[in-house]
């Protein structure tokens, strides 16, 4: 009985699924999605791990690997432990931050232009750590600031456009203006104080990951990992209002309150990337077009646009690290010459369909 029933159910399911059965509860499986994971979860440990030969020290990946072991001379787990490693992973980190809130953001608004380094997101988290840098003496880097500036950038935008699911290139065009308002207070107030008291925080706002620790990376990574649980719980809905509001309403979904909760999962998950390395830009564009394009958008790719998001600046910071050497460069230049020439793609390849 039970064989007839797993051969009838499994006859039903899309082309392309896999059924899991646990208990009572069945979950499908995309096993393109599941690929593609797998493939980018290999290239990102063999790029971390040609990240950590780079530098003015260089190493061999045997020697890499025979120091992650604890068989590598005492140099040498000093450059990779203290030195590499941490800025490594704070890209990693936050990279998946910026690639999980873009597609969040570009499936609710249904536009892929709409992501949270153009709608003043990031920048409302920089506005906000760099306030409490200046004006508050706290000993400590503020991360914790970034979701506050950010909830407040959204706020505004919210309240000037409160549909953002219905109005795609509206919402977008008030973001940027919330984004450009939101950058040139910041300047203003980097203006008004002592140039000796804002070299890192000025190569912190251009999108850097110099000398970054653990110290701001782990609380940031284990806030990310609690709100993921909330993401899964919304990603469903989520992917029935792709459909649109009109019809996601027919089959039962709350609309306003997936936006709602869609939107603030976004905002802090985007906060907290941003409090890490700066308000590094286009990386939350380009890792959902990309996810995209490898799953064939036949899901809510999610975990893949977030893991294409670490691989992207990952590979930023790699390759400034190597055009700039022996130089240090902001990470966030890079991304803005990769992302410029992307968005100049895209707006010419939609042009060409329009004519």
């Amino acid at each position: 009985m039970n064989n007839s029933m797993n051969t009838s159910l499994n006859a039903s399911l899309p082309s392309g699924t896999l059924c899991l059965r646990l208990g009572s509860r069945t979950l499908l499986l995309h096993r393109r999605a599941w690929l593609i994971t797998l493939g980018l979860l290999v290239v990102l440990v063999l790029l971390s791990l040609l990240a950590l030969t780079l530098g003015s020290s260089k190493l061999t990946m045997l020697g890499v690997v025979k120091t992650l072991l604890g068989e590598g001379s005492r140099l040498d787990e000093v450059t990779v432990f203290k030195i590499r490693l941490p800025r490594i992973v704070a890209v990693l980190v936050a990279g998946a931050a910026m690639g999980l809130s873009g597609c969040l953001v570009q499936t609710l608004i249904r536009n892929r232009l709409a992501t949270p380094d153009m709608i003043g997101v990031n920048e409302g988290a920089s506005l906000a750590i760099i306030v409490f840098s200046l004006y508050l003496t706290l000993g400590s880097w503020p991360w914790w600031a970034a979701p506050l500036g950010a909830l407040f950038a959204a706020a505004v935008l919210y309240a000037l456009c409160n549909k953002p699911g219905e109005q795609g290139y509206l919402f977008v065009v008030i973001g940027i203006g919330v984004s450009e308002l939101m950058n040139a207070i910041g300047q203003f107030v980097m203006s008004t104080q002592s140039l000796v008291h804002l070299t890192s925080l000025y190569l912190w706002n251009m999108g850097n990951f110099v000398g970054q620790g653990y110290n701001t990376v782990v609380p940031v990574g284990i806030l990310i990992l609690l709100v993921c649980p909330w993401i899964i719980y919304l990603s469903r809905a989520l992917g029935v209002l792709r459909l649109g509001p009109v019809t996601a309403q027919s089959l039962g979904v709350n609309v306003n309150r997936v936006q709602l909760g869609v939107l603030a999962q976004a905002i802090v998950v985007a906060a907290l990337g941003t409090a890490i390395g700066g308000p590094v830009v286009f990386i939350a564009m380009a890792a959902p077009i990309l996810a995209s394009w490898m799953s064939r958008d036949r899901i809510v790719p999610l975990w893949i646009a977030a893991l294409c998001g670490a691989l992207l600046l990952l590979a930023s910071d790699t390759l400034v690290r190597v055009l700039a050497s022996p130089h240090e460069v902001a990470t966030g230049i890079m991304t803005r010459i990769l992302g410029g020439i992307l968005l100049l793609f895209i707006l010419i390849k939609d042009r060409q369909r329009t004519d």
